[in-house]
């Protein structure tokens, strides 16, 4: 019996596997695992470090990453589809954390996003080449 993969099966399992990282947390607030599903709610939601492009709030961005994996699935779902009651509830939630947490919170995302296989957005890209393309 041949127990060995494909290519095509060691792609699909790595791609499988690096959605599922091992349970993280912050302080005492654990994170779910960053899947498929939860890549659509970030996308939903407008989330800069996983669209790319300028944010307004990167401090937002991080928070509203970390509400997305550890608030009730159910409610994090219902609130996605509305920008001011997901605003509102991101808002709510983030009392949990000090603002010194968000340092620690950055690091581990970006930790996350690399580990599952997609390039990580910065929040601050503004699209502004950064002198290496200078003409002088």
């Amino acid at each position: 019996m041949n127990d060995l993969l494909n290519d095509e099966e060691a792609l699909s399992q790595s791609r499988s596997d690096a959605f599922v990282p091992k349970e993280t947390s912050i302080r005492d607030v654990k994170l779910r695992p960053f899947t498929a599903g939860s890549l659509l709610i970030c996308k939903k939601a407008g989330n800069k470090l996983i669209t790319g492009g300028e944010s307004e709030n990167p401090e937002f961005d991080i928070l509203s990453f970390i509400y997305i994996h550890s608030a009730p699935i159910a409610q994090v779902r219902v609130n996605s589809y509305s920008k001011e009651k997901f605003w509102a509830s991101v808002l709510e939630w983030a009392d949990k954390l000090k603002v010194t947490d968000l340092e620690e919170a950055g690091k581990m995302i970006e930790e996350i996003i690399s580990s599952s296989g997609l390039a990580i957005a910065s929040p601050k890209d503004d699209g502004k080449s950064s002198g290496g393309d200078s003409p002088n």
